[in-house]
């Protein structure tokens, strides 16, 4: 058998795969399971087994009891191992697994995460929670027209900070920019000595879409934080207004202020499938 087909040795562990507007992440319920003992090496090898259309997931998160005063905790791994401080799109997952499985009873709830406490909103339907809505917190701007030189060239970017950094960039068109190229080498730019997420925002009549290169995954069908970032970088510099509907690759996400100067994520998320691993170290 293959690494993709046995990704773990025993004993077995349940994960869940869930999708938020496509940002792929393997969740372990830690209200029912045994948590991994080395959950950076659990978050690569996790992610490098395929779903059956071929796509990886971006990362895995652990699901724990509240220690803070919240009602659960959101633990992220990306799928190279390292600690992002929040996720957006893992925000909503962890919402929907929680309030699914019973762990949380009740609308509105509060999801403590690295980058401190968030408060989440359900959408129930027949079979459980479809949508969820964040509340991201406030967006700062660290710079406006940062001027970058990288792989000889220099770029404009609007430097933001949503818990967690972002590097934003307005282009004419989403799906003609070099997102491969020029996404890891503004990631790991000396601007950036911790890395940073790239994003590519095009404005046009029809809508704004965005693509994104993540900070220790690569490009991504969704990064909740991201559109946070290229939606508040939009507002700021006039291009845009209340609320942003941002096309991604995996679909639509709504961001929104919310009246005391933050921002609400808004979008889909759903439960692909349920599956019996191992892990080392459980």
């Amino acid at each position: 058998m293959t690494r993709a087909n046995v990704c773990y040795p025993r004993p077995a562990m349940k994960t869940t795969w869930m999708s938020g507007a496509g940002n792929l992440i393997v969740m372990v319920d830690g209200f029912a399971e045994t948590l991994p003992a080395e959950p950076a090496r659990f978050a690569r090898e996790a992610c490098a087994c395929a779903a059956p259309n071929g796509q990886r997931p971006d990362g895995v998160i652990l699901v724990k009891r509240p220690r803070s005063g919240g009602d659960c905790v959101m633990e992220i791994y990306n799928a190279d191992g390292s600690r992002p401080e929040t996720c957006g799109n893992g925000l909503r997952c962890v919402a929907k697994l929680v309030f699914d499985r019973g762990h949380v009873a009740k609308s509105p709830f509060v999801i403590e995460t690295d980058a401190g406490p968030v408060t989440a909103s359900i959408e129930a339907a027949e079979h459980g929670v479809a949508r969820a809505t964040i509340a991201m917190g406030t967006p700062r701007i660290l710079a406006r027209g940062e001027r970058l030189h990288v792989l000889g060239a220099e770029h404009a970017a609007v430097l933001v900070d949503v818990g967690n950094p972002h590097c934003v960039l307005f282009v004419d068109d989403e799906r003609t920019a070099p997102v491969a190229v020029l996404g890891p080498a503004l990631e790991k730019h000396a601007r950036f000595p911790r890395g940073t997420n790239v994003e590519f925002l095009a404005l046009r009549r029809e809508g704004a879409f965005l693509r994104v290169w993540e900070r220790g995954v690569g490009e991504t069908q969704a990064c909740g934080t991201g559109a946070c970032a290229a939606a508040f970088a939009a507002v700021d510099a006039g291009r845009a207004r209340w609320p942003v509907r941002l096309c991604v690759p995996g679909g639509e996400l709504v961001i929104d202020a919310d009246g005391r100067g933050g921002v609400t994520l808004e979008g889909p998320v759903e439960e692909l499938v349920e599956r019996a691993n191992a892990t080392r170290g459980a």
